[in-house]
Formats: C-alpha cells, structure tokens, sequence
C-alpha cells in the first residue's frame, strides 16, 4: 500500500530536494483525489474505442504503467471548479437558471455520470476539455470518438431525466492559450449514437463472461484491442509485454 512518505523518498533529487518535495507534496494530493480512486467505469471512459483497454479496466488488472505525470489533470480539475462557479455567477445575473450545472445523470441502469453543463435555452449539454496543445489542434479538425461518445451519454442521461437534448457540444479551452482560442464543437443529439456506444460496452461484458478472462489471465490476448497514439497513457501498456496484464499498444 502507498503512504504519504512514499512520494517524499521516491527519486529524490540531492541537487534541490525543496523542488523534489514539491512535486511530491503535488502527487500525493493528486493520488488521492476521487477520480484517482475510481474503479467504477463511468460515461467518459467506456466509449473507448479499445476493447481490451476496458476490460483491464473493469476487472481491475493491475497496472504495469507508472501513472501519468498529473498536472494535465490538475489543471483540468481546478478549471472545472472556475467554470461551475462562472455558471452559477451568470446565473445569479440573468436571474434565472440558464445553466444547470454538474447535474449527475442515469445513462442506464447502475450507469451514472456528472455532466458540466446544461443549456437550457439552446437544449444542449456541453462538456469542457482543456487539453494540450497538440491534442487541442487535432480535435478541432476530428473530435476525439471518446468525448464524442461521452457528450451523447450525457444527451441520452437528460433524456431519461425528462430534459429535452438538441444538441451535444464540447467546448475546447486550449491549456496552453487563451480563451479566444476557444473551440466549441457540437453536433445534433442522437438517441441512436448513445445507445451503440452502450451496445459496444455491453458487448465487452459479454466476452469478458463467455472467456472467463478473470479466471484465465491470459485469454486478456484474445480481447481484440484498438491501437492508437494514447497508448502510452494506458494504464497497462508496455512495450515489451511480459504477461497477459501487458499490451503492447500501437
């Protein structure tokens, strides 16, 4: 089990342990945040294109990747909190509420997720991101299938809670920019897109149960997987593979 004093001793820098300390201090928040804690799938993870990325997930293979750096994810979250409370400002100017915020929706049965943010003039439910530069420049040409499918789960949560969903959009605020360069990307709600998306997560389910992968480790290879260039940021990519918890990406 890791403590505390796991992040203080791990690499130790003997030319400036201050700035060690510091990034420590900074992992060690970060490693206890909820979502680091998760083990339930939610909206925003199983519309992964990668079938065997989400297996390992949903038996809870053990990592064999050293976790990310985690300032991507701080940045993220602390910009996430900054708009929830932008909302509630304009909100408190109009008078009303246009935008409901983090509102936790049922995308199924036992499925749930928090949604940034819904529209209720335009009936549109709209999700930040705040990536890098070169992913903020790739997903204005394509969006990335993961969001994408993300905002349509959401779409389809408000549905079954009574709201009416026009459009999904995902709103782009570049980390490295400023908010001008700010990209919105949207597109009609569709019923049908959300519930392939589940189609497609239930499908993993069922191999996972005809396999009896938790069982046989090594049937994990028989999982069809889906390379790409986020490989690396999977939790169980490794170059050279050793075991059936190992895949070797794109």
């Amino acid at each position: 089990m890791t403590t505390i004093e796991d992040f203080f001793t791990a690499s130790i820098d003997p030319v400036d342990e201050l700035r060690e300390d510091l990034i420590a201090m900074v992992r060690a928040k970060a490693a206890s945040a909820p979502r680091s804690l998760q083990v339930r799938l939610g909206p925003s993870e199983i519309g992964d294109p990668c079938y065997r990325k989400i297996a390992y997930r949903l038996l809870q293979a053990e990592r064999c990747n050293p976790e990310y750096d985690p300032l991507p994810s701080i940045i993220g979250t602390a910009t996430h909190k900054w708009l929830e409370a932008a909302a509630e400002h304009a909100n408190a100017i109009l008078g009303r509420e246009r935008w409901l915020v983090e509102n936790e929706v049922e995308v199924a049965p036992g499925l749930t997720g928090h949604a940034d943010l819904y529209d209720c003039d335009n009936e549109c439910v709209i999700d930040w991101k705040v990536p890098g530069t070169s992913r903020f420049t790739k997903y204005r040409k394509e969006m990335n299938v993961v969001y994408r499918r993300q905002a349509h789960f959401y779409g389809l949560g408000f549905e079954r809670a009574g709201r009416p969903v026009k459009q999904v959009a995902i709103a782009l605020l570049p980390r490295g920019g400023t908010l001008r360069n700010m990209h919105l990307w949207r597109e009609d709600y569709s019923r049908e897109y959300a519930l392939e998306g589940l189609a497609h997560y239930n499908r993993i389910i069922g191999l996972l149960d005809d396999m009896q992968v938790e069982a046989s480790p090594e049937r994990y290879q028989w999982i069809p997987a889906t390379p790409s260039s986020d490989c690396v940021f999977c939790a169980n990519f490794a170059p050279n593979p050793t075991s059936p918890l190992q895949c070797k990406g794109a």
